[in-house]
């Protein structure tokens, strides 16, 4: 029975490496998972000597890291040994290259670099999570199984940033007199805030699916989108609007309340009616 061995007492690395094998590798999608005492192999078998045995993280085989004292760990090695052997679908490439790279700065602690490190923000991150997770569950298979939904949904969102990238390039930026906008046809929530994150001042999307239409402005930035609100209510007769009480956020639909009528306005309007208040 085809089987991946990796550590007991599971960390971030361990789970990560055993999840690509079983989500990526053909035929491997219901292998069995087991654990044995750190640098041990299962049984105590030769590493690797068993094509439907794969150690990860453990055992000193192709997909173990402490060999050497390499910025590397188990879970990039497994994924780049996929992406060689044309595993990975060419839309996840990216995105599973961030996780990995994630996973090995982590593995390397590598976080005792980051910007006001011991703020709390940090403690909300994927490594942590696996290390409080193993309070709430008895057994490393409960922690390891449990984890894999969360890599699923990481995989999902480093998707969305990696298309909202692609989606930002090709905006029309313009000015405002609070700074510049962006202007995009999306559908990717993730397009606004990394627009935002990147210093817009307003970012305006419009569905080119459903046509509807979000406008935010940069949360820390004196900006007041009430004139634009009005504006847009007098010759605007279709559409539903929502105005957030913070006064920097004009919504014509959202996850939140898809109900709202799409509004038949162009982005080309929205931004000579940004450029006009």
């Amino acid at each position: 029975m085809k089987t991946v061995v990796t550590h007991q007492s599971v960390d971030a690395d361990a789970v990560t490496a055993t999840w690509l094998v079983i989500r990526f590798l053909p035929g491997w999608k219901k292998a069995k998972i087991r654990f044995v005492p750190a640098g041990k192999t299962l049984d105590n078998q030769p590493v690797d000597s068993n094509p439907e045995i794969i150690h990860v993280d453990t055992g000193l085989g192709k997909f173990d890291h402490h060999q050497k004292n390499e910025f590397t760990c188990a879970a990039k090695k497994v994924y780049l040994w996929l992406k060689k052997e044309k595993n990975i679908p060419e839309k996840l490439i990216l995105a599973l290259e961030r996780i990995t790279d994630y996973v090995t700065e982590n593995d390397h602690f590598r976080s005792v670099d980051y910007p006001q490190p011991t703020n709390d923000r940090y403690n909300f991150c994927f490594s942590p999570l696996v290390e409080g997770l193993k309070s709430q569950f008895k057994t490393d298979e409960e922690v390891t199984v449990f984890t894999f939904k969360i890599l699923d949904a990481l995989l999902q969102i480093m998707r969305n940033k990696v298309r909202a990238e692609k989606e930002i390039k090709k905006g029309f930026i313009f000015q405002t007199k609070w700074g510049k906008g962006l202007a995009m046809a999306s559908k990717n929530a993730e397009a606004t805030k990394l627009a935002l994150k990147m210093g817009y001042a307003v970012v305006v999307t419009k569905d080119p699916n459903k046509g509807n239409i979000r406008i935010k402005a940069h949360p820390s930035k004196k900006i007041d989108l009430t004139k634009l609100n009005q504006e847009i209510k007098k010759i605007d007769k279709e559409g539903d609007w929502f105005f957030h009480i913070s006064k920097k956020m004009l919504l014509n639909g959202s996850s939140k309340n898809p109900r709202l009528k799409p509004s038949p306005l162009s982005l080309q309007k929205i931004i000579a009616i940004l450029q006009r208040i």
